[in-house]
């Protein structure tokens, strides 16, 4: 069942969030979030097996847009020294979600435990997580803000809208064109972050899969504290995801909290590989292993630095991060961690271990792509000189406008007087005179 969830899931990513450079994602996301929030609460009324199948792999499709999605508006709104931080609060409610999930399921159990019910806690958790979901699709309307360019924020006055489009500065590209194939497949960034990212994937898979409550039912831990303790790794995974982010914010780098995650999969797989005898050291590594869920917030954002001056680029690279992990972790728990091995699945942690040393070489990699690239300016967005006023109302290809004399532009140099008569009829620019 979750296989076929995940298939689907995979399948929509790029579809989803190349979509959000087309429509407005307000409306893409409300469409998806009530759809799939429907499904859920259908699901408690199926009485095959087969319409579990059917309704997951719909749910799948239709739920492909919230995260990679939320990444791609996210990033489109937020500078490099803050888009650490707002990834950490996206990704630790995620965390939080998922506790919150095992702390329901706890107590529908607990409560529901010895009764003559109608509805047992398997169906009853479909209406409770369907009742939490569907409100939230319609706040989406009023609170999704769109992209900077839609200046459609309802919250925001007209001139924090034109800020908006310009603080970010200028994107290299923009159109939906044929060169968009040349600008992906040829680019580094479409390749290494979407691999690092799925490296990171199949490491957790050792804290996934049910593994740590079966390895619990196998230490003779109740069913409630199968439900309960592993609510922590989520906690570990919120406080570590800010810590993270709010330090590659401020040090404005991704690399260097990359690599501690990056020993932190070596050191707990390696504990996990080595067997340990009291449950302590299993509790140690699972709850270690739950730090490193930053990367969901941390790569993500390192991702939209590196690829911000390509408005599709950045899209299908969002959305192929998510599709490749999952490319691999839809069949990776069925060979690595399949329930027959609990409660030692040692297979599955050596398997941990080596994807947790590959994850090194691949970061440094990037990192010195990074440097190369901001060091030849192919890498980053036009910066507007502060105390520079740019003409009202401009609109070059709907690129948000931005140029000064001496600011850092995409391809290396600031942008010529030359350049710009190319968009428009004016000749030259001069910083504090009237054009």
């Amino acid at each position: 069942m979750t296989t076929i969830y995940l298939i689907f899931y995979a399948i929509f990513q790029i579809p989803s969030t190349s979509l959000l450079t087309i429509a407005k994602p307000r409306y893409v996301f409300v469409a998806a979030n009530t759809i799939w929030s429907v499904l859920t609460l259908v699901t408690f009324r199926v009485e095959k097996v087969w319409q579990i199948f059917v309704l997951n792999a719909f749910e799948g499709a239709f739920s492909a847009i919230a995260y990679v999605g939320a990444h791609f508006i996210y990033g489109s709104w937020y500078k490099q020294s803050e888009l650490g931080a707002r990834a950490a609060v996206f990704c630790g409610f995620g965390n939080l979600g998922q506790m919150a999930g095992g702390w329901i399921q706890a107590g529908l159990i607990k409560s529901l435990e010895g009764r003559d019910v109608d509805l047992p806690a398997w169906r009853l958790i479909f209406v409770v997580v369907a009742a939490m979901t569907i409100p939230f699709a319609v706040f989406g309307w009023f609170a999704i803000p769109d992209l900077p360019e839609h200046m459609a924020a309802r919250y925001l006055t007209d001139e924090e809208k034109q800020v908006a489009v310009k603080r970010l500065g200028a994107l290299d590209k923009s159109e939906w064109d044929w060169s968009v194939l040349r600008r992906v497949l040829l680019s580094w960034q479409f390749y290494l972050l979407p691999l690092v990212f799925m490296l990171y994937s199949l490491v957790v898979q050792a804290i996934g899969n049910n593994v740590m409550p079966l390895w619990m039912a196998s230490r003779g831990y109740s069913v409630i504290q199968q439900n309960n303790y592993p609510t922590i790794v989520h906690g570990m995974g919120i406080v570590a995801t800010f810590a993270y982010c709010y330090i590659s914010d401020k040090v404005q780098s991704r690399y260097g909290c990359s690599l501690a995650i990056g020993f932190t999969f070596i050191f707990c797989s390696a504990i996990l590989v080595s067997d340990p005898g009291p449950d302590w050291a299993y509790f140690l590594a699972f709850y270690l292993l739950g730090t490193t869920y930053a990367p969901q917030a941390l790569w993500y954002t390192w991702m939209a630095d590196l690829t911000g001056h390509d408005l599709q680029l950045r899209a299908i690279t969002t959305g192929f991060m998510n599709s490749f992990d999952f490319a691999f972790v839809t069949w990776w728990p069925l060979v690595f961690f399949p329930v027959t091995d609990a409660p030692n699945y040692r297979k599955g942690y050596v398997a941990s271990l080596v994807t947790g040393c590959l994850t090194i070489p691949v970061i440094y990699t990037i990192a010195r792509l990074e440097r190369r690239g901001r060091r030849e300016g192919t890498i980053g967005r036009g910066v507007v000189e502060e105390g520079y006023e740019s003409p009202e109302h401009q609109d070059w290809d709907h690129t948000p406008w931005t140029t000064a004399v001496g600011s850092s532009l995409p391809n290396g140099a600031a942008r010529t007087a030359e350049q710009i008569a190319k968009k428009s009829t004016i000749a030259t620019v001069i910083p504090g005179t009237t054009v």
